[in-house]
């Protein structure tokens, strides 16, 4: 490739960015005067090389365009290190190409750097003009738009080099709504035009930098070496996160998190390798933030199956496809029934029983736990009317219902508590609600005061998975709860694990002098209940005794404890 009045002095490195096939690079000075110009110009305006070399960049503009563009650029100087806008150039046939550029300005040598790509605009009407549609208001990168647009071109080109390899990462700040409603949007703002300009100064001038919205943004490198060369960008752009930003005096730390896609030669739309990199961007915060992660074809399958399975979740919810199974809660002084726990199934018309693992979380996430959780109440409320009415038990049993942490947030629920008492007549001490640590401790003094709202109905509280936990033991003299539930896992070794025994054991004296009840769950060995009876627990439930069973086997144990059958 040849190059047109170029300066000694200009760097190696930078010259051959010059070199790269398709790459819209220049140079002019405080004159305006074209010093470096790459023949992929003289390619996409159509003129020869030498008319080019005589003109100025204020010759490539649109004459309608020119005064505006003369206006950025004088602004550079005085406001901003780079500028980022759009203009049209004419081609030698008379037609226009509009153009978005990334420009910057060296004090130290009085140059401009301006790199530039394609739009698709249709410029060659009357009066058009490119507005900066295609230009993020806040922080002056490309915005989603162009970003496709630029890597549709970039899809293009690989399909004629198809040597070329290129990437696309998707980037998200971490914990930035925190740092929004802490210290404000203004500093919000500046945060989101203070990263922009990071990513801005770490990529090549070949590359893009754009936002895609809020505190998203994505970069498209090309003509790189491997992955590893994306992976340098990542490490490049974290080393710079290590110095704080300061935003209006204030010092905000804040770390991004990286999903990288890496270039298909145009088997998938642009809009697909984003959501794919946004996909990974995902996981790489659900790691905790502050990473990356490569995206992968079972990446995508998952979200396949995760979007398939929110589908069937609403659609299950219509068509009341949720039934209530039900495990046997046994006093260990008697060995007697004197309750279940209720726990949801999904019985999916074509696939049978969904287990609980597979769609709970999902439910959660999404919200639909919240109806779902109300059905699940009112069944299990009918049906322990139902039991206690109709088959006479030695005494009246109770039932236990999870409550998840979307729930315990709702506003809903102790409307929903009461209307599931007072629709199925269930005396109100009967009904146990179980709520897990960490659901509860998510917001410990807004779920005491509820707790305490729903102890005033009247129904029994019990905190469930003890021990697995770690932050409620200074809440626990404050929670309005009658029992607490030990997680089955330091049950099913308590037998031959001493460390396991004591531990149990510790949880029995502190429970009993807070005046708590206590329930183990995972029994699955009679010399395991055996232990427990020894120390004082109250209740056990477990295979030992049934797993999870329909209302109808439930109704059979029931009879076979009172030796009605």
């Amino acid at each position: 490739m040849m190059m047109y009045r170029a300066r000694p002095e200009l760097p190696v490195f930078e010259r051959s960015f010059f070199k790269l096939p398709d790459t819209l690079l220049l140079v002019f000075d405080q004159n305006w005067a074209l010093t470096l110009i790459s023949d992929a110009w003289a390619n996409t305006l159509g003129y020869p090389t030498e008319i080019l070399q005589s003109r100025s960049f204020i010759d490539l503009f649109h004459d309608d365009d020119r005064a505006r563009c003369i206006e950025q650029v004088q602004r550079l100087q005085r406001e901003a290190p780079t500028l980022r806008f759009a203009s049209r150039c004419k081609r030698s046939d008379d037609s226009y190409l509009g153009i978005a550029w990334n420009i910057s300005f060296d004090a130290d040598s009085g140059f401009y750097y301006a790199s530039a790509h394609e739009t698709a605009l249709n410029l060659n009407g009357e009066g058009a003009r490119l507005p900066d549609m295609f230009l993020d208001g806040l922080t002056g990168l490309p915005n989603r738009s162009l970003f496709l647009e630029r890597l549709q071109h970039t899809q293009h080109r690989v399909q004629r080099r198809p040597d070329m390899q290129y990437a696309v990462l998707y980037c998200g700040v971490d914990r930035f709504k925190v740092i929004n409603h802490s210290l404000g949007h203004r500093q919000g703002d500046l945060l989101l035009m203070a990263v922009a300009n990071l990513f801005y100064s770490i990529i090549r001038p070949t590359d893009m930098a754009a936002r895609m919205n809020g505190d998203e943004f994505a970069l498209l490198l090309e003509d790189i070496r491997d992955i590893s060369s994306t992976l340098q960008v990542v490490n490049r752009i974290q080393q710079k996160l290590v110095v704080p930003f300061m935003l209006d005096k204030h010092e905000v730390y804040c770390t991004v998190s990286f999903g990288i896609v890496a270039g298909d030669h145009g088997k998938k739309p642009p809009e697909e390798l984003l959501a794919d990199a946004n996909l990974a961007m995902i996981d790489a915060k659900n790691q905790g933030g502050g990473s990356y992660v490569l995206f992968d074809k079972q990446m995508h399958d998952r979200a396949v199956q995760r979007l398939e399975l929110e589908m069937n979740l609403r659609r299950a919810i219509d068509n009341h496809e949720f039934e209530a199974y039900y495990q046997p809660i046994m006093a260990l002084d008697n060995g007697r029934l004197t309750g279940f726990e209720a726990l949801v199934r999904w019985n999916h018309p074509d696939k049978g029983l969904i287990s609980p693992a597979e769609f709970i979380p999902v439910a959660e996430e999404t919200g639909m736990i919240i109806p779902i959780g109300r059905l699940m109440l009112h069944a299990a409320c009918q049906q322990a009317q139902q039991w206690n009415t109709h088959l006479q038990p030695a005494q009246p049993l109770s039932v236990s219902v999870n409550i998840a942490a979307r729930q315990l947030s709702h506003p809903d629920l102790l409307n929903d508590v009461a209307s599931a008492l007072s629709g199925s007549g269930l005396p109100a001490h009967l009904l146990k609600l179980e709520i897990t640590e960490s659901g509860m401790m998510a917001n410990a003094d807004d779920a005491i005061e509820l707790l305490g709202k729903l102890r005033a109905l009247g129904i029994r509280l019990m905190l469930d998975d003890f021990g697995t936990g770690y932050s409620s033991l200074s809440y626990l003299h404050r929670l309005p709860v009658d029992t607490l539930k030990i997680d089955r896992s330091f049950v099913h070794r308590l037998h031959d694990h001493e460390t396991d025994r004591h531990f149990v054991e510790t949880i029995v004296d502190l429970a009993h002098k807070l005046g708590h009840s206590l329930v183990c769950e995972g029994v699955e060995q009679a010399c395991q209940a055996s232990i427990l009876k020894a120390m004082g627990v109250e209740f056990a439930q477990g295979y030992l005794y049934s797993r999870p069973v329909t209302a109808n086997e439930a109704t059979m144990l029931i009879l076979n404890d009172t030796g009605q059958t």
